[in-house]
């Protein structure tokens, strides 16, 4: 319980950091140049710790910095999709509406 509760306000620390996502006002808006970043969840944060503190144990060190170097830009790269398929369910709606 105790390791849920650190990992809850770690999130609340993340989502104050970043600003408001970006989401169309009408159906009509042309895409932003940049969508901007989902903020960490729960699950993201834990598989990240889960990934830097077991990858070590497996392999060289080299592999290990390597695995964790992966894993941050995949963790990016799939924050960043989440938020431009957000936009673009956001649109679709509004224009359903």
């Amino acid at each position: 319980m105790a390791a849920l509760a650190v990992l809850a306000v770690v999130v609340a620390v993340e989502r104050r950091r970043h600003p408001a996502p970006v989401v169309p006002r009408t159906s009509q808006d042309a895409p932003p140049d940049d969508y901007g970043i989902i903020a960490l969840t729960v699950p993201e944060i834990r598989r990240l710790l889960t990934v830097f503190t077991q990858v070590s144990t497996v392999v060289t060190p080299r592999m290990a910095a390597l695995r964790r170097e992966f894993e941050l830009r995949w963790s990016e790269w799939r924050r960043r999709h989440q938020a431009r398929a957000r936009w673009y369910h956001y649109r679709k709606r509004l224009a359903a509406a």
